[in-house]
């Protein structure tokens, strides 16, 4: 199984990749804030692993940031 996450800000773009979706036979649903905030929490961890100690600060920063992107 493979999984693709895309950030689809229009609401009618949200329906034309669903629809085209459908069509492939493919399964979409959307992700919840807390699923959002997760995946983003994860992405940060990863990073700090490949470079070196994330301060608690920037992962709050990160996570503050994704929220007012809505």
């Amino acid at each position: 199984m493979e999984l693709l996450i895309r950030n689809i800000k229009a609401k009618g773009d949200i329906k034309l990749i669903s629809e085209l979706a459908a069509r492939l036979g493919l399964k979409t649903s959307q992700l919840s804030l807390e699923e959002k905030e997760d995946i983003s929490l994860a992405i940060a961890i990863k990073e700090g692993r490949k470079s070196g100690y994330v301060s608690e600060v920037t992962v709050m920063k990160t996570l503050r940031n994704i929220q007012k992107k809505k």
